[in-house]
This record gives structure tokens, sequence and C-alpha cells, in this order.
């Protein structure tokens, strides 16, 4: 056997074993497995799946509980300070920046009209419908325009958000989109909605969306590294964002703590409270809330959740006080070859022993 062989054998056998979480000094507390008395044997079995790729091409795995972070596990050649895409995990970010433009008084609330933060396009309008929509419209995904970007494979060319994509005015081209029913009625999943809620933000503080980000939220959580993708001056707030694993878990446990971080109020609690009501059923048992989805389980509690092309997901599970985040690249396995990744969330819920005291 050649060196090489050797030390690739080694390298894949430490990842596929249990990796103490290292203190950085980032803002993360860290443990163990063993010091929460989590399940280690059935964490061994998860951990050893995705090494075997039953999962498809996982990078990383990262565990919160009880305000620790208990499992930092990177596969496939990632590392730690490698930022990773969100894709549409990116979303939710858009929940957020509105509500602390709201805390801010920048934004009066959620049943603001989204035509009047663009007077330029309000007046030609004629589309009464389209008068109507709000921001929690945009934020609940049930502004109702004209859209279908799942029918299509997300790597279609032909598929609509692809399309719109390769437009040089993003956000007059989702401005522009025509309307299916009155809004506030219906689910329809839409990545023009994240164009203009961030376009809103810049409107409404005088700062794009990375800008106020970067000011009120990635500062505060200690996140200095970012990478957020523009075109002609608008961001791709549906799915152009990148960070690191930390520092997306970070950012799950914000919200698992109501919008505080550590003393520090970065979004009120009653912002996340509303954030995470369900307001229309997309099929069950999954429900749409501020960009956020919310699963009913089968353990008997629920669970938010936003997911993200390739297999991105943070997971939040309040009646275990944990935080869930996977990052991977899936995009070209098919489903076929690879067990959902829901799967994977319910067996790491399984690791908790609080499960069988509920």
């Amino acid at each position: 056997m050649s060196i090489g062989k050797l030390k690739a054998d080694f390298s894949q056998s430490s990842v596929c074993s249990y990796q103490k979480p290292i203190d950085i000094n980032d803002g993360l507390d860290v443990s163990t497995l063993e010091a929460h008395k989590l399940d280690t044997a059935i964490f061994d079995k998860i951990n050893q799946d995705i090494c075997n790729g039953k999962y498809g091409n996982i990078h990383s795995l990262l565990v919160i509980e009880n305000n620790e972070l208990v499992i930092e596990q990177y596969y496939n050649g990632w590392e730690r300070d490698r930022l990773h895409f969100l894709a549409s995990t990116t979303k939710s970010f858009n929940s957020i920046l509105i509500g602390i433009a709201i805390d801010q008084g920048k934004i009066n609330n959620v049943n603001q009209k989204m035509l009047s933060f663009f007077p330029e396009y309000e007046t030609p309008e004629k589309d009464s419908r389209k008068h109507q929509i709000t921001i929690k419209d945009l934020l609940t995904m049930t502004s109702v325009f004209k859209w279908d970007e799942n029918s299509l494979s997300p790597n279609d060319p032909k598929n609509m958000g692809n399309q719109m994509e390769q437009t040089d005015d993003w956000l007059k081209s989702a401005l522009s989109l025509q309307m299916d029913t009155l809004p506030g009625t219906k689910y329809v999943y839409c990545g023009p909605n994240d164009v203009i809620l961030s376009e809103i933000i810049r409107k409404s503080t005088g700062q794009n969306i990375a800008e106020f980000a970067e000011t009120y939220l990635f500062k505060p959580l200690g996140i200095k590294e970012y990478d957020w993708f523009s075109k002609n001056g608008v961001f791709d707030s549906g799915g152009g964002l990148k960070l690191r694993s930390r520092d997306i878990v970070k950012y799950g446990l914000l919200h698992l703590n109501m919008g505080k971080w550590g003393d520090r109020v970065i979004v009120s609690k009653e912002w996340i409270e509303e954030t995470s009501q369900p307001f229309i059923e997309i099929n069950h048992p999954f429900y749409s809330c501020y960009q956020w989805q919310m699963a009913k389980t089968d353990f008997g509690f629920n669970v938010w959740f936003i997911p993200g092309n390739g297999g991105q997901i943070i997971n939040i599970v309040p009646a275990l006080n944990m935080v869930i985040v996977v990052n991977a690249d899936n995009r070209n396995i098919p489903k076929e070859k690879r067990i959902p990744l829901e799967n994977l969330m319910q067996d790491i819920i399984k690791i908790n022993p609080k499960l069988s005291q509920l």
C-alpha cells in the first residue's frame, strides 16, 4: 500500500469518528456528546452512514444542544473556514432583516403595501391585485404571482428561476410578473419575492441588504466573512449568500434564543414569535411561516426549518433546545441514489434522551 493511500485512509477514518468541537473564540460555546449525555451509539451510526455516502455528498453537520456546540463534523474534504453556499436557505435572512428594520422604525409593519416602496412601478400598474400585495404576502410566499420554479429541475435552463437570473434587472422582472389570484390566499414558492424584499430593505434603510446585514446581524454575531452575489446592484437574496457552517449555526441559535445573542437583543422576541407562526399550509404536515417552514413531526412537537438546493438545511427544535445545520452538494446526485435529508434530521433528533420524556 502506498504512503498516499495510507494517508487517505487515515484521513477518512478520522473524519468518520466523532471529533470534539473546538473552541475558536468565535462566540460559540462548545462541549461534547458525552457531557450532554447524548446517545453516542446512534451518532456513530449516523456518522458512518454520512461517510458511506448514504445521504449524498455531505460537507458538514453541526448540532447545538442547550446552547453548546456538541457536533461539528466535516466530510468529503470540506474545511471549517470555507464559505458554503446556502442556496434558498438565504431566503430566511430577508425575514430577520425585515424584522430588524421594523424594530428600528424604518419599516412600519408587515401590512405595508409592496408597491408603496416603488412609486415608479405603483402608478402605471393596472392590476388591482398587485396593489394589494403586502410585505407579509412576500414573506409567506403568498404574493401569488404567476410563477413555477418547482416543475422543472433547478438545473434546467428552462426553469423560471434560471430564466429570471439571466435578466439584467431582477427587480423590474419581479415586479412585472403577472398575478394569478388574490394575494394571501395561496402558497406559491416564488424566488422573486425575495428580490423584492431585499429591495424594500434598501428603500427603507438606505443600505443594500448585505450592508444592512453586516451592520445589524453579522457583526453582532461575530460573522467576519461572507459572500453575497449581486447583479447590477441587486442582491440574490433568494439564494446567493455564502457563510461558514459555524456562522450558519450561530444564526440558527439566534432564532432558538428568540432573537438574543448573549445579553444582546439583535431582533425582538416578538418578531421571532411572529416569524414562526404558521400562516398557510403548504402540504401536510408543512406550513409556511415568514420564509421559514414549520413541520408537525411524528415525535409530537413542531420544528422550524429552512431548506436549500443541494442539501442545505437549518433545523430549529425548541422542544429539545437543539439547532441542526447540514451543508452539502447533492445537486448532481439523483434523489433515488441517496436517503432524504429529512431522515437524517429525524435520526439526529433521536440522539437526545429528552425525546423519550416528551
